[in-house]
């Protein structure tokens, strides 16, 4: 019965802590970033600690935020909240409810948002974007606008386009299996991995406790199955 329980004891331990080993090995072999100002253009507030935070607390470039909905003014000062917690100094948040709504049925003008991401561009000298793919990570529409009208930039600019890889529900929530298939898959010169420093791992959990009126019940499962919440994989768009 105690060889039992002396086993139970360890194979609990060594799943508690076989993540932050993989992303200490992970992060020792990587060095995934672009020189330059970057920005992340999302769809509402929260969207940059439950999607982007790995990115986020792994580069050491300036970055900015670019929100495209406010939803209310309660967001609005929720976001500030959690920029501080994420170390970002410099965000923008628009509200244009006849455009820009914040409704997940509604997909938004390609105009609209690039009129915002080019002005924000200038202001902030920005030379590398990261937002969302054409799936937009959960289908929404709202996310998925913005991977359409960033497309059109392309032809206009010579800044760089990473977008956040949408995947299939049975590998957003197994993270340590992610975290081993990470560890043994060979470099791809498209796509760049980004691992949640082990010293930031509580991070994006405090910066979602900030949009205290989008914390309902599943959003607490999100926090601690997600794989977006610990790795980051972005395809060069452009």
């Amino acid at each position: 019965m105690f060889l039992l329980l002396l086993i139970i004891f360890i194979c609990f331990i060594l799943i508690i802590i076989s993540p932050f080993i993989l992303i200490r090995l992970i992060s020792s072999k990587n060095s995934n970033q672009y020189n330059g100002n970057y920005l992340l253009v999302i769809a509402h507030p929260d969207d940059e600690c439950l999607f982007f935070s790995p990115i986020l607390l792994s580069i050491d470039s300036n970055k900015y935020i670019l929100c495209l909905s406010n939803g209310n003014n309660h967001r609005s000062d929720e976001l500030r909240r959690s920029c501080i917690k994420l170390g970002i100094n410099n965000y923008k948040i628009i509200d244009d409810k006849i455009n820009l709504k914040d409704d997940q049925t509604i997909s938004w003008s390609s105009d609209a948002i690039l009129g915002h991401v080019k002005q924000a561009i200038r202001q902030w000298n920005i030379s590398i974007i990261i937002s969302f793919d054409n799936y937009g990570i959960s289908g929404h529409k709202n996310h998925i606008s913005i991977y359409y009208a960033l497309l059109k930039l392309s032809q206009t600019s010579q800044i760089h386009f990473f977008a956040l890889q949408s995947l299939p529900i049975y590998r957003k929530y197994f993270t340590l299996i992610e975290l081993f298939r990470i560890y043994f898959q060979k470099k791809s010169i498209n796509m760049k991995t980004f691992i949640l420093p082990v010293k930031y791992c509580l991070t994006p959990h405090r910066a979602m406790f900030e949009h205290r009126s989008q914390l309902v019940w599943f959003r607490y499962l999100y926090l601690f199955f997600s794989r977006y919440i610990w790795i980051n994989d972005f395809t060069l768009v452009y």
